[in-house]
């Protein structure tokens, strides 16, 4: 018989051994993966694992093979998470970092800001995986708790870190925060490194960049983690959920890959990983189910990466040398507010006219009364004119107009609520758009104002 598994074909017989992978080491933990069209099994004991079993119909074999990632769990410490007070975003962020590196994430806890409660947690931690990242309890103003706490556990003293003035475990591998005051230490107990990190998003995220990344890799290739996969981000805007994963539905067993996708309001995110990647053999993958989801879902990919649809928009038009404004009605000055949101925005962004009134339209933008009286304000008339009077206006080279019915209010039959006119006027002409959104007030606003952005993004 013929088993496909992890991206591979398998010649085998009924009853022959397949060659199986085991190791005692305390950083590989053993996950399994059988061959596609055969039922999930029961747990099953690694010491008892043996060769494959014939199924019920006895014409097919289950075929169990094993490969080893490395375990982590993420302890997040603050009384706020445990009152519900703040979501706990940096365990997201965590995980999915681990997760890019092939780290796998077993556990995620939060516990209170208490000496017990926190020992408690990080001993049960250290006991079952082979990485702990905290994040909590350190800084200035929480009198040391982790610090001593991880310093007691790890059988050494504190000590004064330099560059910071702030107590570390003795022998502690230091992280500077470049983001803040305190920071981030790593000290290994019972032979796992135990890696504490300040609770502030934006001092997390930075130590994370700056140097923790890079760590956690290299601490993946000591435990002998032998998974390798090379990784791809598509990014998507414009159409739904559902159609993203029919796109994506048949493509991991057809190229040997992990195919997944993740939203992340209002874009989507594709997330591909070839498994076990050989010479360029990913390279050609990667390029074959590009061309599987160009084919399926068309314009709406916009890039690939860490960029986000606004930030590549803007990018653009800085590296193009070309200057946008904007006409806004239902967006109210979203759209201005995605388009400054980069630094050094100001190279293309001259300015915008929030012209909520049919009276402002035609005062700020020159639209004619006679359009209105005619059209509406929500109309595709109404949007060629405030676009083409922004332009105008502001000398720039591309303007970006936006009237709808945000609601919950104010729609009728013919203009319902979600109706947005959206235009984008230039030296070559204008052009419009006209869209159904979904949803509650904000987000009919939020995707009107994306839109827009994805107007300009394929005019650059």
């Amino acid at each position: 018989m013929t088993c496909y598994v992890n991206g591979q074909t398998i010649d085998t017989t009924v009853g022959e051994h397949l060659p199986i992978w085991r190791s005692t080491s305390p950083f590989w933990d053993v996950s399994r993966h059988t061959c596609f069209g055969i039922s999930p099994p029961g747990k099953v004991d690694p010491a008892k694992l043996g060769a494959p079993r014939l199924g019920a119909d006895r014409s097919t074999v289950q075929v169990t093979l094993w490969s080893f990632r490395m375990r982590a769990e993420i302890l997040t410490i603050g009384n706020e998470l445990c009152r519900g007070d703040i979501v706990d975003a940096n365990s997201a962020h965590l995980a999915e970092l681990l997760g890019e590196l092939e780290i796998t994430t077993h556990w995620m806890t939060s516990c209170k800001d208490d000496r017990d409660d926190i020992t408690s947690a990080l001993t049960q931690a250290i006991a079952r995986t082979d990485l702990v990242v905290c994040s909590g309890a350190l800084g200035p103003t929480d009198d040391g708790v982790m610090v001593r706490l991880v310093a007691r556990l790890a059988g050494v003293a504190t000590v004064i870190d330099g560059p910071s003035g702030l107590r570390v475990p003795s022998g502690a591998r230091v992280y500077p925060n470049v983001a803040g005051v305190t920071p981030g230490f790593e000290v290994p107990i019972r032979g796992v490194p135990v890696v504490c990190l300040p609770d502030v998003p934006s001092e997390l995220h930075a130590i994370l960049e700056a140097s923790l990344t890079q760590r956690f890799a290299e601490l993946r290739e000591a435990a002998g983690s032998f998974v390798r996969r090379a990784h791809r981000t598509i990014r998507v805007f414009g159409c739904s959920e559902s159609q993203v994963a029919q796109a994506c539905e048949d493509l991991a067993p057809f190229f040997g890959a992990s195919v997944h996708h993740q939203v992340r309001f209002p874009e989507i995110l594709v997330k591909l990983a070839v498994i076990d990647p050989v010479d360029h053999a990913d390279m050609r993958r990667h390029i074959e189910i590009d061309h599987k989801l160009q084919a399926r879902l068309g314009g709406y990919i916009h890039g690939g990466g860490n960029e986000p649809l606004v930030e590549r928009t803007v990018r653009r038009l800085i590296e193009a040398g070309r200057t946008v404004a904007t006409a806004e009605s239902c967006t109210g000055g979203m759209i201005g507010e995605l388009l400054t949101r980069r630094p050094g925005s100001s190279r293309t962004f001259l300015g915008g006219a929030i012209a909520y009134s049919n009276a402002e339209k035609t005062r700020q933008l020159g639209v004619r009364p006679e359009t209105l009286a005619a059209h509406g304000a929500v109309s595709e008339a109404t949007v060629r004119e405030m676009a083409e009077g922004a332009r105008a206006r502001f000398g720039a080279d591309f303007a970006v107009a936006a009237s709808g019915i945000a609601g919950p209010d104010g729609g009728t039959p013919d203009t319902p609520v979600g109706t947005v006119w959206l235009a984008l006027a230039s030296a070559a002409g204008v052009t419009t758009k006209q869209l159904g959104l979904p949803g509650p007030r904000d987000q009919i606003r939020t995707l009107a104002s994306w839109w827009a952005v994805k107007l300009l993004h394929d005019a650059v």
